[in-house]
């Protein structure tokens, strides 16, 4: 895969902080009904250094996203780039400093609702989101969901190990040596992406097995954790070995851009298909000073308008019910043929536990 072009991986951990205050620069569509002050507002958008950018046209995408809103509403938008994790930004500052934050994965979204940092928002198209994505977050109305992807293990092709297998994939499957020197997956101290497939698999452990987590672990030796996602899929591309765990939209990335074919598949158990549901959600801080507007950017980003620019540019899933998939997505394993691992796992116990699993996943697995 051309390194050019590389998708968005919730890689927030890695990011410089960078205000950009995007001045209108695309043509605006539609004139909208407008809120008219005397001086133009500045609102303080908090969210992660790739934020529509990994479509074809990244630098027009966010100038549609950005640029009509400003000109609708008579605002700027400071995009501001997250340094770090996004939940321990707003709660360093306790606020100050962000109107909106986008992109508070699951249990970010469950602790920035839950630490009172948070407005409720009274946005009309919040009634057009899938409501199970609301259920995955628990953050009761504060953080709303905008897209969502199952995390899947994604397969070169070609390789060492049987399609045969790897079409039929479970968590067992990795307890055979030679298989799991096969897989790559991200740290989960360091990775939101390896944060979710520890959640996943004690989910599975806990929820469907009814046994201790830590016996994957035990169990499962040879797998390859990087820090990143970011280096696993350069490994992954690479050819260094055959499975990396990722998105499940990743199938429809390669054949929109033209790369080499790649498979993706969930867990397989007893017949059943599972997977982690990474849902990232954004809400509006109670410091602002810009409430109404900030309601509106949010309805803005849940619309139909923008939320059809999801699939091809952010690369996941829309969370608005009324819009239609592109085409290239077939490609991708159907979402319904999936069952969600949020399902087994209460967000308020992995809340409160993450610390600790993540200390003892440690002890074993490093």
């Amino acid at each position: 895969m051309n390194n050019e072009v590389i998708k968005k991986r919730t890689n927030y951990a890695v990011y410089v902080v960078i205000g950009i205050v995007l001045v209108a620069a695309a043509t605006v569509y539609v004139v909208h009904p407008s809120i008219l002050p005397s001086n133009e507002p500045t609102i303080n958008v908090l969210t992660y250094g790739s934020f529509f950018q990994y479509g074809a046209n990244p630098n027009k995408t966010l100038e549609y996203v950005i640029n009509n809103f400003e000109d609708w509403y008579h605002v700027k938008v400071n995009l501001i780039y997250a340094a770090g994790d996004l939940y321990n930004q707003i709660n360093q500052t306790k606020g100050a400093g962000y109107d909106v934050v986008v992109g508070l994965n699951n249990i970010d979204s469950y602790l920035a609702a839950n630490s009172g940092l948070l407005y409720r928002a009274d946005v009309s198209n919040e009634s057009y989101i899938n409501r199970t994505l609301s259920t995955f977050l628990q953050s009761s109305g504060y953080v709303i969901p905008y897209e969502y992807s199952p995390l899947t293990t994604d397969y070169n092709l070609s390789g060492p190990i049987n399609r045969s297998v790897i079409e039929n994939f479970s968590y067992y499957d990795l307890y055979n040596s030679s298989i799991a020197n096969q897989y790559i997956v991200e740290n989960p101290t360091t990775s939101i992406n390896g944060e979710d497939f520890l959640l996943g698999q004690i989910a599975f452990y806990q929820g469907i097995l009814n046994e201790s987590w830590t016996s994957f672990w035990n169990k499962s030796k040879g797998i390859l954790v990087t820090e990143d996602w970011s280096s696993g899929f350069t490994m992954f591309e690479e050819g260094q070995r055959q499975m990396f765990f990722s998105y499940a939209t990743d199938p429809s990335y390669n054949k929109y851009f033209n790369y080499t074919p790649i498979g993706t598949v969930a867990f397989h158990h007893n017949g059943k298909s599972y997977a982690w549901m990474q849902v990232l959600g954004l809400g509006i801080l109670n410091s602002s000073k810009h409430k109404s507007i900030d309601e509106e950017f949010v309805n803005w980003i849940l619309g139909k308008d923008v939320q059809s620019l999801i699939p091809l540019n952010e690369w996941t899933y829309p969370a608005n019910i009324n819009v239609d998939l592109p085409s290239v997505y077939s490609a991708n394993p159907p979402i319904s043929s999936i069952i969600p691992l949020n399902e087994y796992l209460n967000m308020t116990a992995a809340a409160r536990n993450i610390g600790s699993w993540s200390l003892e996943w440690s002890s074993i697995a490093t």
